[in-house]
């Protein structure tokens, strides 16, 4: 069986993980904001109350690390500088990665912008999102009628 793939590039790969995950549910991450080939790996659970997005970022310093919510889109942008000493010598490999990175994620349900709390412990980040009340599950009682 013969199978078409598309070229090896940055934007066919974006497009091939984006065709990927088409359709498996509303929480698909908004890779359109990669720089590179860097995708910013997150991991993200949810309660009735908060959702909870947890990267790594080893080697960033917390100032360097910006987040952002608009129109229920969660933007956390870093950037690792690259450390240079004209004292090391010739470069023989290189594989860290340096420069400037993001990711976005879109919640499925409305969230309170207000409540986000974010927390940079041992290169890990940790944001905490509260659902807005309207999108809380709530427990509805009913009257008994005589």
């Amino acid at each position: 069986m013969l199978i078409r793939r598309m070229p090896d590039t940055p934007i066919a790969n974006m497009v091939e993980r984006m065709l990927e995950h088409a359709g498996r549910d509303l929480w698909r991450p908004l890779d359109d904001v990669i720089a590179g080939d860097y995708a910013l790996a997150l991991d993200v659970t949810e309660n009735d109350t908060v959702f909870t997005v947890t990267t790594s970022l080893p080697g960033v310093n917390a100032d360097d690390i910006h987040l952002n919510l608009h129109d229920g889109i969660l933007t956390i942008a870093a950037e690792m500088k690259q450390e240079t000493s004209e004292n090391t010598g010739k470069m023989l490999m290189q594989e860290r990665r340096y420069g400037k990175f993001s990711r976005s994620i879109r919640f499925p349900v409305m969230v309170n912008g207000e409540g986000i709390e974010a927390d940079y412990n041992n290169g890990v980040l940790t944001v905490t999102v509260p659902k807005a009340a309207e999108a809380q599950p709530r427990r509805i009682t009913i009257k008994k009628t005589n």
